[in-house]
Parts: structure tokens; C-alpha cells; sequence
């Protein structure tokens, strides 16, 4: 894949790939906590990742009927892979590693934050550059779940104390 450009089904796996590790993430960050909340809002991020991943599989059956897919220019390419490649939650297996390593509560919020922001970032640049409206709508869905997540997220660490 490197040196080409990526096209709509490559990006659709990293999302999904993405969306994966997210959950996995929130999931094992739930059974680290006794705290009801705590645990409660780990899951319930987890229960979102999991929706975002029907959300492309539904996309990606949807783009691999198509016979032609559309290809992102080589530096659009380029930035999505930088992107993906060193995201919080990418398909490396770094997410994995990191939540093993949590010892706070507030540890964990800010490797969700961080999450989030690459999350946001990527996935506008897809919308930036897709040409299926249905995608884009998508997109701009899950951007905005995206942002409400990072919001929760700071405030639950202002509640831990800076």
C-alpha cells in the first residue's frame, strides 16, 4: 500500500480497524475501575466505538458492490496513513500496550481524549475528500459523537483535578 493511494475500502478498514481498538480500549479501561461511574462511562464509550464499527462495516458493504472505487491523491494518501499509523487508537496493537499501563482514572480519560482528537482529525479528512454524499453524512455524524465524547472526557478530568 505505501506509495499508492489509498482508496474508499482501505480507508473504511482503518476506521474499522480503529473503531476496534476503541473499543477494546474503553472496554478493558471499564474493568480496571470499581467506581459505577467511571465504569458506566467506559462502557458507554465502548458501546459507541462498537456502533461506529456497524457503521462502516455497513459502509464498507456498501462501497465493495461498487465496481470502481475512488482513489485519494498520493498526499491525501500519505496524510491518512500518517494519521492512522500513529493515532491513539490504530491497528499497530499500541492501544493494547497502553491500557495495561493505566494507573489513573485521569491516565485513562487522557489517552481517551487523545483518542478522540485523532479520531476527529481523521475522519475530517476523509469527509474533506470523499465524493459519496452518503459517507460524508456519516462522517459529519460521527465527527460530532466524536466531539461530545472529547468534551465528556475534559470535564471528567477537571473533575479529577489537574
Amino acid at each position: 500500500m505505501a506509495g499508492e493511494g489509498l482508496n474508499e475500502v482501505d480507508v473504511l478498514k482503518i476506521a474499522i480497524g480503529a473503531e476496534e481498538e476503541g473499543h477494546r480500549f474503553y472496554t478493558e479501561a471499564a474493568g480496571q475501575y470499581d467506581d459505577p461511574q467511571i465504569k458506566e462511562m467506559f462502557l458507554h464509550l465502548a458501546e459507541e466505538e462498537m456502533d461506529h464499527i456497524k457503521t462502516f462495516q455497513d459502509i464498507y458493504k456498501r462501497v465493495t458492490k461498487e465496481e470502481e472505487y475512488s482513489f485519494y491523491e498520493e498526499p491525501i494518501s500519505a496524510y491518512l496513513r500518517a494519521i492512522s499509523e500513529t493515532a491513539i487508537f490504530n491497528t499497530n496493537g499500541l492501544t493494547n500496550y497502553r491500557v495495561r499501563n493505566v494507573s489513573s482514572v485521569k491516565e485513562a480519560l487522557l489517552i481517551g481524549i487523545q483518542a478522540e482528537k485523532d479520531a476527529i482529525l481523521f475522519y475530517e479528512a476523509v469527509l474533506n475528500h470523499t465524493k459519496h454524499e452518503r459517507t460524508r453524512k456519516v462522517l459529519d455524524r460521527l465527527i460530532k459523537e466524536e466531539i461530545k465524547h472529547l468534551h465528556k472526557m475534559k470535564t471528567l478530568v477537571k473533575a479529577q483535578g489537574q
